[in-house]
């Protein structure tokens, strides 16, 4: 078994060392912090608290873990993290609900903490001052469940909560949308509902999440709900000229390009980056005539 509660060992067993964790199948990887599953669809299946990043938040039933990347001798970050290999691996848990099994590294031990979730992945700025890779985890047993992940029939509790968030210019994306005529930029689609046209209006560079773009129209896009989520969530990309590509550098068509849309390039080379797009596969992709920018008359 790689993906789920591992049969015999109850949430608390002790563990001496990573070796004894692999023995077992709780963590199958010894060097690393993060597991990745054999099934990429369904992303990675352990992880490892070891509190060796300094952005880790360790809540109990809450945890804010940091992903894995370049650190010197003292353990500190110093290159900023991408959504690539086992990092993209962790994302992917987000978007299948595929628990993970978490493991607390204690003084000279490991103990297993159960099943948790993954509620959401994002790029913030770390202490350090470099990008990191967060996620936000929750355990499973918080949410009445048991590790082995059959659901409890209980009340859900209800807390009070306050929280901040981003004040968005309506007029930024309303004024893109209207200058596409509600259609999409990448696949032309114009949606028509009972109360008019609708499309989204989609940032390049996400406003939240460390990411922190500007709330500009040089930063926005007119997308169907389909695009929309595949840009937000790293399937396609758009190279400098508006080319829109996917993972693998297949060409999915052009960007339609309104004359009055003064759509910024730098934002496309920010989102390649932010999702761990390779710069070299997109350059190298000669565009031909049929591929230029597709412009409104």
């Amino acid at each position: 078994m790689t993906y789920g509660a591992v049969h015999g060992v109850p949430i608390g067993a002790r563990f001496q060392n990573r070796k004894s964790l692999y023995d077992a199948k709780i963590h199958r990887d010894i060097r690393r912090s993060i597991c990745g599953g054999p099934d990429k669809k369904r992303g990675a299946e352990s992880v490892v608290l070891s509190g060796g990043y300094e952005d880790d938040i360790d809540l109990g039933q809450l945890v804010y873990y940091t992903g894995i990347g370049k650190r010197d001798g003292s353990g500190r970050l110093i290159a900023d993290q991408e959504f690539r290999g086992l990092n993209r691996s962790l994302a992917v848990n987000a978007q299948t609900a595929q628990p993970i099994r978490l493991i607390r590294a204690m003084a000279g031990e490991f103990e297993y903490s159960g099943q948790y979730v993954i509620e959401d992945s994002f790029l913030r700025l770390g202490a350090s001052g470099f990008q990191i890779c967060q996620y936000r985890l929750r355990s499973l047993q918080s949410a009445g469940e048991s590790d082995s992940g059959d659901i409890k029939h209980a009340e859900a509790n209800r807390v009070l909560t306050t929280h901040y968030r981003i004040v968005r210019d309506a007029g930024v994306p309303t004024r893109v949308k209207e200058l596409y005529d509600y259609r999409c930029q990448v696949c032309d689609i114009r949606i028509e509902t009972l109360a008019g046209p609708y499309s989204e209006g989609a940032h390049l560079v996400p406003l939240g999440g460390g990411a922190d773009g500007p709330d500009i129209d040089a930063n926005v896009l007119s997308l169907c709900p389909n695009h929309h989520v595949m840009l937000d969530h790293g399937a396609i990309c758009f190279a400098d000229d508006w080319r829109v590509l996917d993972r693998q550098g297949n060409q999915l068509g052009s960007l339609t390009v309104h004359p009055d849309h003064r759509l910024d390039v730098a934002y496309a080379r920010t989102h390649r980056r932010l999702m761990g797009f390779d710069e070299l596969v997109v350059s190298m992709i000669a565009p031909t005539v049929e591929d230029r920018v597709r412009q409104i008359p």
